[in-house]
């Protein structure tokens, strides 16, 4: 007689439940549950013992594995597209019962079953695996046929772990940044994101943008399993580059290596280099694989394979720092301005005794006060010091956009300097403070080494110095004569507005992507 209950109860349990509890709230549940197969049955059955059972498992769960099973063992045999973790830590903080509560109250609140849930699930009828990925994939897919730079999470990584081919009559771009995107600085700014965001206008491209805010949500073992790219760029270094290239290597993925340093010869003074120097190996791999290496500046170039090394300079951008006009200063106060970061401290200590003693020879001969101001943190300079005043770097001064925005509000420098340690690493620096300093209107002296020497016209759209009596002689000749420092900052953006444009590098940029591809 038992045996034939427990058949009907395998056999009928919607029935049994009517019969036994009466309740369409449990038979609802039980339906929901079912029907979004959320759990994975032969797992229940191995860690309750049921194989030889004729309980029904899923009503079995529903009377006694929901009530009595521990959190870790639920995740045993829940479908791990139900994050668990997730759902009880955002809706349902004192309670186990997630998939009781998703379906009996969180499905109609619009309640997410894991992190990258974009609404995915529609309906308590059809599998959640199915509904998710479908569901995912046409907006995928609707997000593609809009948008040709693609930088939402909710895209971009399930996009990457996709083995669906969407519908694109382009070239598809997998950039990988060395930084959140949501935070973008300097670098990936400049290099990646200004370029291609404007090269995307042209509906030839796909970009699809991954920064550090990304890299832990996705499932490396699981990454282009499709041709979901046509070309990967790498940004300097990123985390799991070794998975990044084996996954390329398999899908016959063209790869770019995009650097504005010499990443290999970073010297062990910089506060970065204990971080690369445990990368090396993979930033050595993912370099000798790449079909393609595009760096800042000649003397960069000659570091890596010629066969495969492009250029593309930095460039002004004239929408996020507007251009300057020349202030004039009608005051006996001078200001010489540098802004830098913590790797720039042996940098600054350069010229230290030439501010000195310009200080003396102006306030003594000249009756001028000559301060000197710097913008941002140094490790190892001393604030008290009476020759250096310092300016703290504000909050979120990491976003390249907002630091430049708020630099050019707050300097009303005269002069501007760029010393620059003379090593192997920093000859394969760009002239990007160049540039900056010339759109600020600040006419600036220059370390005579590269990069600055190349491109920086001695006596004309700048000063090159080398010894500290050519860094007293020019510095003294600026602060002395306005009338230089106006032609300097005249020539210096005459040289920006011609040779520093932003179209350069995204036409230089289009035949690289184009002629990999061919």
């Amino acid at each position: 007689m038992e045996l034939n209950i427990k058949h009907f109860i395998k056999k009928h349990p919607t029935l049994y439940i009517l019969a036994k509890y009466n309740s369409f709230k449990l038979l609802k549940m039980y339906n929901a549950i079912k029907n979004l197969d959320l759990i994975i049955i032969d797992a229940y059955k191995r860690t309750h013992d049921l194989n030889n059972n004729k309980m029904d498992s899923i009503l079995h769960f529903i009377l006694k594995g929901n009530k009595e099973d521990s959190f870790e063992l639920k995740k045993q045999y829940t479908d791990p597209i139900f994050d668990l973790d997730f759902y009880k830590d955002n809706y349902i903080e004192n309670s186990d019962d997630c998939i009781i509560d998703y379906c009996l109250n969180g499905f109609y609140k619009g309640y997410k079953i894991n992190f990258f849930d974009h609404g995915y699930i529609t309906n308590l009828k059809e599998p959640a695996r199915n509904q998710y990925s479908n569901t995912r994939d046409k907006i995928i897919q609707k997000e593609i046929d809009k948008n040709y730079y693609i930088t939402n999470k909710n895209i971009i990584i399930p996009y990457i772990q996709s083995e669906k081919t969407f519908s694109m009559n382009t070239i598809k771009v997998g950039v990988f940044v060395n930084d959140p995107f949501s935070n973008i600085t300097a670098c990936p700014y400049l290099r990646i994101h200004e370029p291609f965001s404007k090269l995307s206008k042209s509906k030839k491209f796909h970009f699809f943008v991954y920064g550090m805010d990304s890299y832990q949500f996705i499932d490396w073992d699981n990454i282009i399993k499709s041709k979901v790219f046509d070309i990967v760029v790498v940004e300097r270094i990123i985390p799991f580059l070794d998975d990044l290239l084996k996954s390329c290597l398999n899908q016959n993925v063209k790869m770019i290596y995009e650097t504005d340093d010499d990443l290999l010869a970073i010297d062990e003074s910089n506060s970065s280099f204990e971080y690369i120097n445990s990368c090396r190996n993979e930033i050595s791999n993912y370099i000798n694989n790449s079909d393609t290496i595009v760096v800042t500046t000649p003397a960069l170039a000659q570091k890596f394979d010629k066969n495969k090394v492009e250029v593309i300079r930095n460039y002004y951008i004239d929408s996020l720092l507007d251009l300057k006009k020349f202030r004039k200063n009608n005051t006996n106060t001078i200001k010489i301005g540098y802004f830098g970061t913590l790797t720039h401290s042996n940098d600054i200590n350069i010229i230290k005794k030439v501010i000195i003693k310009l200080q003396e020879e102006m306030l003594s001969k000249h009756n001028i006060t000559l301060e000197f101001i710097v913008v941002g943190g140094f490790d190892d300079l001393d604030h008290d010091e009476s020759w250096i005043s310092t300016i703290d770097l504000p909050k979120n001064s990491w976003d390249f956009k907002f630091f430049m925005n708020w630099l050019g509000n707050i300097v009303d420098w005269d002069v501007g300097i760029a010393p620059l340690e003379n090593s192997s690493f920093n000859k394969g620096k760009s002239e990007l403070k160049y540039i900056e300093y010339s759109a600020l209107a600040i006419p600036v002296v220059c370390s005579d080494i590269e990069p600055y020497n190349t491109v920086v016209k001695d006596g004309i759209t700048g000063f090159l110095a080398n010894t500290e009596e050519e860094w007293f002689e020019k510095l003294k000749k600026l602060i002395l004569n306005e009338n230089l420092r106006e032609e300097i900052v005249t020539n210096s953006q005459k040289d920006i507005l011609e040779n520093y444009s932003l179209n350069d590098r995204v036409e230089k940029w289009e035949k690289i992507l184009e002629n990999l591809v061919k």
